[in-house]
């Protein structure tokens, strides 16, 4: 697995934030209930969220959803947000 400039290890910094690019906007649309549109669901409801913020919303654990992370990166669906939380 590749190590992103917010990641150490595979463990992803409590600090890093995520948010939903155009392509995972339009993912959240179909809907499967599956991790992948949890994650995406719950950043369309909370906007830029930390790893935590992600696992609480989705009811994801934190493991689950740091394994994802990367995943919904490589296929376009997020990305790492510049701007921190709000």
């Amino acid at each position: 697995m590749a190590v992103f400039p917010w990641q150490s290890k595979n463990k992803i910094s409590p600090r890093a934030t995520f948010m939903l690019t155009e392509i995972g906007k339009d993912e959240v649309i179909e809907y499967t209930g599956d991790m992948k549109s949890r994650i995406l669901q719950s950043l369309e409801h909370k906007g830029a969220s930390t790893v935590d913020s992600i696992a609480r919303t989705s009811r994801l654990s934190r493991s689950k959803v740091e394994d994802m992370i990367p995943k919904l990166i490589d296929a376009g669906y997020i990305q790492a947000s510049r701007r921190g939380v709000d």
